[in-house]
């Protein structure tokens, strides 16, 4: 429904607005369709949060609405999150949205919210969220000091095995935010849209931000194994998960030459083949390379094959 601005009825909606507000003690507002308003738009988005804004008592001490024009920066904390995107195109999504708006709100001094995210479990119709979709929206929301809005229900959260190792994602953005971790310069590299990056917890407990590539094909192409291949102390290492269940991984690499870790510093079991080695396929893991090129590692694992645990 769109108010009348040529009425008294958007001053009587926010007169009961307030009057909700006083009386849950609330202390923030969401302007939830908040560009539900008639044109002109960016008169009429500011007008109807102003009117219902100013009756709010207390002030809010931060605000967010589904839209946010220039002249609503002296109200809104953040806005204009997108609904959600399907997993398949969320990375894409991020880049053609929020990303590409940050830079122009940030100059009004505020920020927009990276959400919605939706939440999907694996199915026959999406591969589900995924550790390194929650990297890169999160990641590029952290350059611009902007948040996120994780949008799923608890049933999806409990029916995707994955959902430890994406949680742990957020978890860790989260922290180097609140620890002042993302210097300038951090920031600056998580700007650019087409490097993907991984936040790694190392051997001390520190953060470590590392950029990392897609494994194209990974397992022989097979959609089970999502795999990522990164460099650290000189050595190639690789994170891999299975995307939808768990089943083991033979690699090509000599046993010799490689270590397993469950988290950076935490050694995780594995068998030698022949001359491959079998790694354990589900929640995310780490394969330390040594003396192996990059090249040799990626290609080991775009020969790689699953099989079932």
């Amino acid at each position: 429904m769109r108010l009348s601005q040529n009425t008294s009825i958007q001053q009587e909606v926010a007169d009961r607005i307030a009057e909700f507000y006083r009386e849950a003690g609330f202390q923030w507002a969401y302007f939830d369709g908040a560009e539900d308003v008639p044109a002109p738009f960016w008169f009429t988005v500011s007008r109807s949060q102003w009117l219902v804004h100013r009756q709010l008592k207390p002030e809010p001490l931060f605000a967010e609405g589904a839209c946010k024009s220039h002249f609503s920066w002296h109200m809104l904390t953040r806005g204009n999150a997108f609904d959600v995107f399907m997993p398949e195109v969320l990375n894409a999504a991020t880049r053609a949205h929020p990303a590409a708006e940050a830079p122009r709100v940030a100059r009004d001094f505020t920020s927009l919210n990276f959400g919605w995210v939706g939440y999907w479990a694996p199915s026959d119709k999406t591969i589900g969220t995924q550790p390194d979709m929650l990297e890169y929206v999160t990641s590029r929301a952290a350059a611009w000091d902007c948040p996120i809005s994780l949008n799923g229900e608890l049933d999806a959260l409990e029916a995707h095995p994955r959902t430890p190792d994406n949680l742990e994602v957020v978890k860790r953005w989260e922290d180097v935010r609140a620890a002042g971790w993302l210097t300038a310069e951090r920031k600056q590299q998580l700007r650019n849209l087409d490097q993907e990056h991984i936040l790694l917890v190392n051997e001390k407990g520190n953060f470590e931000l590392l950029p990392y590539e897609q494994i194209p094909h990974a397992g022989g192409g097979n959609k089970a194994v999502s795999a990522f291949v990164f460099e650290r102390g000189g050595k190639t290492h690789v994170v891999y998960w299975h995307t939808f269940g768990q089943a083991r991984l033979d690699v090509p690499l000599p046993r010799a030459s490689v270590r397993l870790f469950q988290d950076i510093g935490k050694p995780a079991g594995m068998q030698a083949n022949g001359d491959y080695v079998r790694l354990p396929l589900a929640g995310r893991h780490y394969l330390e390379c040594v003396g192996l090129s990059r090249a040799e590692v990626v290609r080991a694992f775009q020969q790689s094959a699953v099989f079932a645990g």
